[in-house]
C-alpha cells in the first residue's frame, strides 16, 4: 500500500515539475516577444532543429523544434522540446556584445553558412573544464525564408 503512495508521489511530482517548468519558459518567451516590440525582427514559426554539443565532461545531441527570431545580427532560439512541445530556454547566438532580457543563454559563433537548405551554425561555449563546441542545424527547407540574408 505505502509503495502505492510512493509511486503515485513520484509521479505526480513528475508531471507537475515538468508542466511548471513548461509554465515558466512559456511565459519567458512571450515576455521575450513583448520586449521585442516596436523593433524589426523576422518570426519564423517551427523549424526542426539539430544541437550537437562535446566538451570535455561529456556529449550531447538533441532534436528539437525551434522559434527562430532574427533581429540584425543577432539569432534566437525558443526551443520546445519536440514530442510534446514543452517550452525550454532561450538561446541567443551572437558574436555582438548586447544582453537581450529573458535569454536564458548566450553563445558565440564561429561560423555560419547553408548546407542542403539547413544553416548550419558552429561555435563554442564556456571556459575551462566546461568549456566545448556546438553545432546547430535549422532546417529551413519547407518555410519560405531566404537563408543567405542572414548569412
Amino acid at each position: 500500500m505505502e509503495m502505492y503512495f510512493i509511486i503515485g508521489g513520484m509521479l505526480c511530482f513528475f508531471v507537475f515539475g515538468n508542466l511548471g517548468i513548461h509554465l515558466y519558459f512559456k511565459k519567458k518567451h512571450q515576455q521575450f516577444l513583448e520586449s521585442l516590440k516596436g523593433k524589426e525582427f523576422i518570426w519564423i514559426k517551427s523549424i526542426n532543429m539539430e544541437m550537437e554539443s562535446s566538451g570535455k565532461l561529456g556529449y550531447r545531441y538533441q532534436f528539437n523544434k525551434a522559434d527562430v527570431v532574427i533581429l540584425d545580427d543577432e539569432i534566437f532560439l525558443l526551443i520546445f522540446n519536440k514530442p510534446i512541445r514543452q517550452a525550454q530556454p532561450i538561446l541567443q547566438i551572437s558574436n555582438t556584445h548586447n544582453i537581450f532580457p529573458y535569454v536564458s543563454k548566450k553563445i558565440a559563433f564561429d561560423s555560419k553558412f547553408i548546407e542542403k537548405g539547413k544553416l548550419k551554425i558552429k561555435g563554442s561555449f564556456g571556459v575551462g573544464l566546461t568549456s566545448g563546441k556546438y553545432t546547430v542545424f535549422l532546417n529551413f527547407n519547407n518555410k519560405d525564408f531566404d537563408l543567405n540574408s542572414i548569412l
